[in-house]
């Protein structure tokens, strides 16, 4: 597969005014074994954010270093159809402590300090505000996604 230079990811939902803090996961598909799944950074209040191709290259080597025999493929051999979803932050939640034991990755270490810092980056999203069924697209022909969340719950009144 041959990256964009960028992904840029729209959310939008007649339902709410601020988007910010979402987190979308993009899978795809190398080799045999695993799929991969990348991270957008958290969204803005507009909903908007943008995966570079530095960090698919990053993320897709912390594949790597994380579980070495559970990956393999390599981004040239990937599949350029993937898949995006909104993230579902719940299991990372419930296994927070287990987690904190493991290390930051290579291309993590670009960003966080901590582990825990990055932990609680991840945790902290609204995603389990959101629903959103997830998309498939071909890269590099789509690089400006336009995607509609709704509600996943009702705001409360105050």
């Amino acid at each position: 597969m041959t990256l964009p230079p960028q992904i840029e990811l729209r959310a939008r939902c007649a339902e709410a005014d601020d988007l910010s803090d979402l987190i979308f996961r993009m899978q795809l598909t190398a080799g045999y074994k695993n799929p991969y799944s990348l991270f957008f950074p958290k969204t803005d209040t507009h909903g908007h954010t943008r995966l570079t191709a530095e960090d698919i290259h990053g993320q897709f080597r912390d594949h790597w270093e994380e579980a070495l025999m559970d990956y393999d493929g390599s981004i040239e051999e990937a599949n350029d159809l993937v898949t995006i979803h909104l993230w579902d932050p719940r299991s990372f939640r419930e296994h927070y402590d287990e987690l904190l034991s493991w290390p930051l990755f290579s291309h993590q270490q670009k960003r966080w300090r901590t582990r825990r810092e990055y932990q609680d980056y991840m945790a902290s999203c609204h995603n389990d505000e959101f629903t959103f069924g997830g998309i498939s697209l071909r890269l590099p022909e789509t690089t400006l996604l336009y995607v509609s969340l709704r509600r996943a719950v009702a705001p409360q009144a105050v």
